[in-house]
């Protein structure tokens, strides 16, 4: 298939389109319930309590490596996730240098929230295809993303 550049170029900019339009409704439900609660959600707190709940617990350094922050950063935001009541943290009897992260019940109930609203997003989002268009849709993007991961692998 031999695409000219202005038609690549077309089709990237429509792919950055959606992505932004998904980001910022995303933002909006984010947005919308930080103005629900007292908590300061940021997109990389969403990702780390998020992370902690799907695990049950887990340790300081899985939350660094798979969200690919700095040791530094990654304290950071758990001590402000730790004084707004989300997180517990306890360190190991066995080797005190080993910090275990659980989220607490209000943090729990909190995530628990926003996959709901998260769950509601990707409902509007995809009301407007049949089942066709969706089984194609999520085809497609399975395609692209073997694609993609063959080529970060090279």
């Amino acid at each position: 298939m031999n695409e000219s550049k202005k038609e690549i170029t077309r089709r990237l900019e429509y792919i950055e389109k959606i992505t932004e339009t998904f980001s910022r409704y995303k933002n909006k439900l984010i947005e919308e319930k930080r103005g629900e609660t007292t908590y300061k959600i940021t997109p990389t707190k969403y990702h780390m309590l998020k992370m902690i709940y799907k695990k049950n617990s887990c340790m300081v350094v899985d939350v660094s490596r798979e969200l690919e922050l700095s040791s530094g950063a990654t304290t950071i935001i758990l001590n402000q996730l730790e004084d707004e009541g989300l997180i517990t943290r306890l360190r190991s009897e066995d080797d005190r240098r080993i910090v275990w992260i659980k989220l607490s019940d209000s943090g729990k109930q909190l995530v628990e929230e926003m996959i709901r609203r998260k769950n509601q997003f990707l409902s509007d989002m995809f009301s407007v295809l049949s089942e066709d268009e969706k089984n194609q849709f999520f085809h497609l993007l399975e395609k692209m993303v073997e694609g993609v991961n063959q080529k970060i692998e090279k």
